[in-house]
């Protein structure tokens, strides 16, 4: 039966049917929740549809609340730079985003991204722009592992928009000049 409901909840996502998708995934998550425990791969796969859906409807103080709770749990069972990580990490940052709480919104891209550096270095790059595009310095008060590459990134991201002409430094969801 929950099969069932996950299927049907998959289907209305890819129609583009994101009230009812979400609708469908909370069901899950509840119940995926008590049968199976809060870790479990699938009430945390409902759960990051969920965040997925909301940030369709506009939800951010929903997907602000539910990104707190996944992205803490995929940090302690998968590590910040595993892809399921860094989604859910610009879902949270792009929720923050439109809560105007910019800080947290910066401090997550530049944490994310450094975490991501040795993976993945363009996607990195991807999530410095947008840090980069929201805070005068970025890396100001941040701890991380890959300091000097990521001011590096920054600078010659710098570099790169004072040599355009009429550049705008401009975001989407991933962190993105939209095409």
């Amino acid at each position: 039966m929950l099969d069932e409901l996950e299927a049907q909840a998959r289907s209305m996502y890819d129609a583009g049917e994101y009230t009812h998708a979400l609708a469908e995934f909370s069901v899950l998550r509840e119940v995926r929740a008590r049968r199976e425990g809060p870790y479990s791969v699938k009430y945390l796969s409902a759960l990051h549809e969920s965040v997925r859906c909301m940030r369709h409807l506009g939800l951010w103080r929903d997907t602000d609340y539910l990104c707190t709770e996944l992205h803490a749990k995929y940090v302690r069972t998968h590590g910040r730079g595993e892809a399921a990580t860094v989604d859910v990490a610009k879902h949270w940052a792009w929720a923050l985003l439109h809560l105007d709480a910019v800080d947290p919104a910066v401090r997550l891209y530049v944490t994310t991204a450094d975490a991501l550096w040795p993976l993945d270095e363009p996607a990195a790059r991807r999530l410095l722009g947008a840090a980069a595009v929201h805070s005068g310095d970025p890396l100001d008060g941040v701890t991380l592992t890959h300091t000097t590459e990521l001011a590096h990134a920054l600078a010659d991201l710098d570099g790169l928009v004072k040599n355009e002409t009429g550049a705008s430094p401009s975001i989407d969801f991933d962190g993105l000049a939209p095409v």
